[in-house]
């Protein structure tokens, strides 16, 4: 998969720990976090070597005990802000001023 590929190859150290984990009828949900270093290229920008922790939530569809469907919520906002790939304009005005 190319997203997972680029996630690996800008965040090596990547580790995901399950924070909750429920489910009903086909469907299962998890709450997750994830710490990790930016040490690749893969996101475009030079790595950064800053750490990073995030957290997400992830729903699957199970059918045959095989996923068919899958949908994830994360903050790519806040993980691209503390790579220091983004800085919000207000952030950006008072720097300048």
């Amino acid at each position: 998969m190319p997203f997972v590929e680029r996630i690996r190859g800008a965040f090596p150290d990547i580790n995901v720990v399950v924070e909750d984990a429920f489910g009903a009828e086909d469907k299962v949900v998890l709450r997750w976090s994830a710490t990790m270093t930016h040490r690749g290229d893969h996101l475009g920008m030079p790595a950064s070597g800053k750490s990073v922790r995030m957290t997400g939530i992830s729903i699957t569809r199970i059918r045959d005990k095989q996923i068919i469907e899958g949908w994830d919520n994360w903050d790519q906002l806040g993980m691209l802000k503390q790579i220091g790939a983004y800085a919000s304009p207000q952030t950006s005005l008072l720097k300048s001023a």
